[in-house]
């Protein structure tokens, strides 16, 4: 099973004075668009009592989540993200002041349906604020005291909510060190590690009984466990909207890890998942948002069918 937690927000798409609401938030994306390759997923996150929050609400409601808690808080604001696009590529201003989505509790947490099998996947989001800090690092430790479950963590940097890149890099540091899993970019894993070659970058960082996935854009991605890179390519396609890309590509390779968790332990399969995680995230470009673009397990087969001719 696969649960993840963390932030479930809006992106808001302004193109020519022209506004459309898509749900967004990248741990939510990998639960919505997991639920297209593996079973039982559950969702656990925190919306405002407004608009933007009812949106979301009856979005989610409709999807067939194992376990759907989405917190409303009266209090607070909907997270958004605001979207601009530019030949395919986005960018992301947040508008986040008394925003819901970091206010997340351990109490909220259904604690019999973490078995040692699962697989927790924690958003990043929450690290901007203390609160979020605090509630990540005793959701982890929780985790640990009760169950074998393996943790996921993507990095998901956002310059544009910490105070400075020092703060930023230490409170991630400090957060990848709790995981089992681990998604980079390769921007990512650069800044972190302060290391411009891939390798040398995973082998400062991780420990040893960490393994790591390392989104490359256009050339593809790479697994990474003990000392040993496997890199796969990507495929050539003319994007609409990036959003969300690296989103579907995490939900089809951890949805692969809980239905077949052998597979990392053979290259053959190995690099057989990875080659589908890249086309569910590049068939993704070819539609707006980040959700309802991911494609059908059927649709990656077909698209891998064709290429092959």
């Amino acid at each position: 099973m696969l649960i993840c937690v963390g932030e479930i927000l809006v992106d808001v798409f302004d193109e020519d004075g022209k506004q459309s609401l898509f749900p967004g938030g990248a741990p939510f994306n990998v639960a919505s668009n997991a639920l297209l390759y593996t079973k039982d997923v559950s969702f656990y996150g925190a919306v405002g009592k407004d608009e933007e929050g009812n949106f979301l609400l009856d979005f989610a409601s409709k999807r067939p989540f194992k376990t759907l808690s989405i917190k409303t808080l009266p209090d607070y604001s909907t997270t958004k993200a605001i979207v601009s696009l530019k030949e395919g590529e986005r960018s992301f201003r947040f508008e986040r002041d008394s925003g819901a989505d970091y206010h997340l509790s351990i109490q909220d947490i259904h604690w019999q349906e973490i078995q040692d099998e699962d697989i927790v996947h924690i958003g990043s989001l929450m690290l901007s604020y203390p609160e979020g800090v605090s509630f990540f690092h005793s959701f982890v430790h929780e985790i640990r005291s009760r169950s074998k479950a393996k943790i996921s963590f993507d990095i998901n940097y956002r310059d544009d909510i910490f105070p400075s890149e020092e703060v930023a890099k230490d409170v991630f540091i400090k957060a990848l060190s709790e995981a089992d899993i681990l998604k980079f970019s390769v921007e990512e894993l650069r800044l972190l590690s302060g290391e411009e070659e891939i390798f040398l970058g995973l082998k400062r960082l991780l420990k040893e009984e960490q393994m790591a996935v390392v989104t490359l854009g256009k050339e593809g991605s790479l697994f990474y466990s003990k000392g040993k890179i496997v890199k796969v390519p990507s495929f050539p396609v003319k994007p609409v909207d990036t959003t969300g890309a690296g989103d579907a590509f995490y939900a089809y390779f951890l949805a692969s890890l809980v239905n077949h968790p052998s597979f990392i332990e053979e290259e053959d399969s190995l690099i057989k998942y990875l080659t589908y995680a890249n086309v569910a995230g590049a068939l993704t470009t070819l539609r707006k948002g980040a959700i309802n673009a991911a494609p059908s397990q059927e649709e990656i087969e077909s698209f891998l069918q064709k290429t092959s001719k």
